[in-house]
């Protein structure tokens, strides 16, 4: 009888120091938790103003102290691409994923994936991407989708993605861009004209869609219709630099 209630008596102070040591881990783990997503802060942060080995310290140290953080994972995957190494940015991603990323990943790592021609791979993390309605960047999600269409030579499928990307983001231009550049891609310079002029007309401003409209129009006869809106975009844009280049342009014009 004495040793059973030695026994048992070992068994409930070792419960009791069980429970004491479990708390001591929880307070560790709290701790550890918080100076992570300080990191992970710090590294996106820097990421955001260009400041890339930054980044990098503050991201590493974040997954060394928490490890296999998807969103610590996939802005690490972010630094990489930025740095032009898309294997290690691939490596992140697909690391990001099998710890159970969020929609963001999977939009993120499909457009990766449509940088380097992996097309249909592309639309299976990005059809993942659009399961979860909650994820805000919907949008870009069909823009992403569009892009691997135009790789994939489906025409139509590419601009039904970026005009259903134009709905869930009627301010942003972006997409429209996209479509010209894929009926230009597609042998289809007309429309790919009445795209960037119509975009001119609303934006006048608009580099990227002046830049296209003179990539397509220039050398075909049309200076008079391009000075217009080179003109127009002189007139329109207060930056200095995109001054210099567009007035750089009408020289190139006037001496064509």
């Amino acid at each position: 009888m004495k040793n059973i209630l030695n026994i048992s008596l070992l068994f409930s102070l070792l419960l009791t120091l069980g429970g004491c040591q479990t708390a001591a881990e929880k307070r560790l783990d709290d701790n550890a938790d918080k100076r992570a997503k300080l990191h992970y802060q710090l590294g996106l942060d820097a990421l955001h103003k260009g400041l890339v080995p930054k980044a990098f310290e503050k991201l590493y140290l974040s997954d060394k102290i928490r490890p296999n953080q998807p969103d610590t994972l996939d802005a690490i995957a972010y630094a990489w691409r930025l740095r032009g190494d898309d294997k290690e940015a691939e490596k992140f991603y697909k690391k990001a994923i099998r710890n159970d990323a969020g929609p963001a990943t999977y939009n993120n790592y499909g457009s990766l994936l449509v940088d380097l021609g992996k097309y249909q791979k592309a639309l299976d993390n990005l059809t993942i991407a659009l399961e979860d309605p909650r994820y805000r960047n919907q949008s870009l999600i069909f823009m992403n989708i569009g892009n691997a269409y135009v790789g994939l030579e489906n025409l139509k499928k590419a601009v039904n993605s970026y005009r259903q990307a134009r709905i869930l983001s009627p301010n942003w231009t972006h997409p429209q861009i996209k479509e010209a550049a894929a009926y230009i891609k597609f042998d289809r310079p007309n429309y790919a004209q009445a795209l960037y002029e119509t975009i001119l007309r609303r934006e006048p401003a608009n580099q990227e869609a002046l830049s296209g409209l003179i990539s397509l129009l220039k050398g075909k006869n049309k200076d008079t219709h391009l000075r217009k809106f080179i003109q127009a975009f002189i007139a329109a844009t207060p930056d200095n630099l995109q001054q210099a280049w567009a007035k750089d342009e009408l020289a190139l014009l006037t001496k064509g």
